[in-house]
């Protein structure tokens, strides 16, 4: 009986080895990254898989854009100056404007078969009937009073609204998005982007006439590289900051996002902030269902948005030396079917990518869904399944907030925004529960007003009728704590408090030396201690003693400078006396400012503005405080005074820039030194 058991066993060996199978074990070419709550790149799972590849053995010639209708692939082969029809379940292609057509950069389709195509060799844009007849040119407007003689007019894409509205891309097209209607007549620009200005620019701005700042260079605002439309005709726009340096990029990028959804009013309804995590270089934009859109970047990166801004997958590439499935050569244009799969045209290689979603981005889209129907129970149950899966991704935290600050689990979804870094969020719920707090105390401190004011006026009768006073005034005798509590003397009397300074009767440079620590003290905590609301962004990267250094320098070469200044420009106060009454004008900020700190933990970003406001006065009356000490200590007249100030900050940004190179001349002899040593030591014993 073994030896027929290992007969067999071997016989099955045998047949294995001479016909071998072929196994293929595929898996992702590219990673799927997110935002983490700690506002950081990292790896989920993956979002989306590489599946099929189509026109591979085709002959596409630099095709430059796609659209997806239906079942239908429109392809912009712009080498071969045609459109291509490919039907995604018959594989059958059909073609369209093989004789009209020179260079096609951007194709659209509508349901009823009507082809919308932007030739850039052409300089026109082209409506094609279902049959393949040409039905309309666009050229350029010329007659139209809306369009100026130095406006370019170059299509390179096209969308078209549910009422038949043309919305046209050109390249360098700086005055924004151009609009037509069914007929062609043209109706003006669409959404300009905005024009980030230097400071000397801000300046010609002021001091320039018209025609001068005409013949000023590169003054128009960056034009917008692609264009689609959403299933609610709003129009998605991408920009590029391709060309400038990385300062200019992160300023412009403050002012407004490279990533836009527009209303009809043209108004961005994903307003400029720093949360959105998008790319200096798109190249395309698609817009998916429920709200959802995905970008193309040139190095082949593919992100995907939901309709807040947050970035809920960023996945793909560039293929850097073999071709690979997931990869790209060039990437060019990115389109959606009807199933939520991913279309993505590359241009060098001629050929489009399929990228069909996991269960874990279809788990995501549903909960997002969900919440925004307002299911916030079911909603609830998918966002902490995903946290199960991926504890760090930032949005799942605001989704699972979200569900539970609507089931009115304010205490629970405030910590959710927290640990997401949602400020806006957690503002909400964090009214919320204020509003719990005040509406059950209320009673109570209403009673408690009511019996304090009883106790006030029952201790004024009987103080009038007996004679007396309950509580004496007693003389304070320490000379240093009069000094120290004349700061509140500053506020109503600086006028007369300056001559009393200035004379020596109050004040001293003790007691100037105990405000400026606590100024100091003060800084450091309106800084670094606010309400997490109003804290800043970059909390746990700062510490005190940079923030110490930030104030204590400029705060010391004012001091020293001012005094130099007037010594030159027969100023009247000493040194000491601009040590002192610098310390008393600071009294406003002293004293307001911890009360600003106070307040930050118990306000929302809706009543920010008076948190702003009370902060701005406290600096601005020290201000105040400060240019008429400065005037009435050194004798000075209102432009004495104003001279004075002026020089004083040009000498403090000159200590600076003697400050910053003697730094690099120290360091440029230390590294010789060592440099020297190191040669001699080498000499010596080598």
């Amino acid at each position: 009986m073994l030896k027929k058991i290992l007969a067999i066993a071997f016989s099955l060996t045998f047949l294995i080895g001479v016909f071998s199978f072929n196994v293929s074990a595929s898996e992702n070419t590219t990673y799927t990254y997110t935002i983490s709550v700690d506002d950081e790149w990292i790896r989920t799972q993956d979002a989306y898989m590489a599946s099929e590849i189509i026109f591979k053995d085709y002959d596409l010639s630099q095709p430059s854009d796609i659209f997806i209708n239906g079942r239908n692939l429109y392809v912009a082969d712009s080498g071969n100056s045609r459109i291509v029809i490919y039907n995604l379940d018959t594989k059958e292609k059909t073609f369209i404007g093989e004789s009209i057509l020179s260079q096609p950069s951007g194709v659209f389709a509508k349901n009823d078969g009507t082809v919308y195509v932007a030739d850039m060799g052409l300089k026109e844009v082209l409506v094609f009937n279902v049959d393949g007849s040409l039905k309309l040119k666009i050229v350029r407007p010329n007659e139209s009073p809306l369009f100026s003689k130095s406006a370019t007019f170059e299509p390179k894409n096209v969308v078209v609204t549910s009422q038949d509205n043309i919305f046209v891309v050109g390249t360098g097209s700086h005055e924004g998005i151009m609009q037509f209607g069914s007929d062609g007549e043209f109706q003006g620009f669409f959404a300009a982007n905005k024009r980030h200005l230097s400071l000397i620019e801000r300046i010609q701005e002021l001091l320039f006439t018209d025609e001068q700042k005409e013949q000023l260079l590169n003054r128009t605002s960056r034009p917008i590289e692609n264009i689609d439309v959403t299933d609610r005709d709003l129009l998605c726009t991408v920009t590029q900051d391709a060309g400038v340096t990385t300062e200019w990029r992160e300023a412009t990028a403050k002012i407004e996002n490279r990533i836009k959804i527009h209303n009809m009013a043209g108004v961005n309804i994903l307003a400029a902030s720093e949360d959105i995590h998008d790319e200096w270089n798109f190249v395309d934009v698609a817009s998916g269902k429920d709200g959802f859109t995905y970008t193309l970047s040139y190095t082949g990166v593919i992100s995907e948005y939901d309709s807040q801004g947050n970035l809920l997958f960023s996945f793909g590439g560039r293929s850097m030396s073999t071709d690979r499935n997931g990869l790209f050569t060039v990437a060019a244009a990115i389109d959606l079917d009807d199933n939520g799969f991913i279309y993505v045209l590359d241009k060098e290689r001629g050929i489009v990518q399929v990228f069909y979603p996991t269960e874990y981005a279809a788990l995501t889209h549903e909960a997002t869904k969900i919440l925004n129907k307002g299911d916030y129970e079911e909603s609830e149950k998918i966002w902490k399944s995903i946290l199960n899966l991926n504890g760090m991704s930032r949005v799942a935290h605001i989704g699972y907030g979200k569900s539970l600050m609507h089931q009115g689990n304010f205490k629970a979804a405030l910590n959710e925004f927290k640990i997401a870094n949602d400020k806006e969020n957690y503002s909400d719920a964090f009214w919320e529960i204020r509003n719990e707090i005040i509406n059950s105390i209320l009673p109570y401190l209403l009673i408690s007003l009511v019996v304090l004011f009883a106790v006030v006026y029952v201790y004024k009768a009987i103080a009038k009728k007996k004679g007396f006073k309950l509580i004496k005034k007693r003389e304070i005798k320490s000379r240093l704590i009069k000094d120290i509590l004349n700061v509140f003397d500053m506020l109503k009397h600086p006028i007369d408090n300056f001559y009393d300074l200035k004379v020596g009767t109050k004040g001293s440079v003790l007691s100037a030396a105990v405000i400026y620590i606590a100024v100091t003290l003060v800084f450091v905590v309106d800084t670094l201690f606010r309400g997490y609301l109003f804290a800043p962004e970059n909390l746990s990267d700062l510490s005190i003693f940079p923030v110490l250094i930030m104030f204590i320098v400029p705060l010391g070469l004012f001091i020293v400078g001012n005094s130099m200044v007037a010594s030159i420009n027969d100023g009247e106060g000493s040194f000491k006396n601009i040590f002192v009454i610098t310390a008393y004008s600071l009294s406003p900020y002293l004293i307001i400012t911890p009360f600003v700190v106070i307040a930050s933990y118990g306000v929302t970003f809706n009543e920010s503005f008076i948190l702003d406001l009370i902060w701005f006065v406290g600096v601005a009356w020290s201000a105040v405080i400060l240019f008429i000490g400065i005037m009435r200590t050194h004798d000075y007249n209102f432009g004495e005074t104003v001279k004075n100030i002026l020089i004083t900050v040009f000498f403090m940004l000159m200590a600076v820039v003697a400050a910053a190179i003697m730094y690099v001349m120290w360091n440029a002899l230390i590294s010789f030194i060592k440099s020297v040593l190191v040669e001699v030591d080498f000499r010596v014993t080598g």
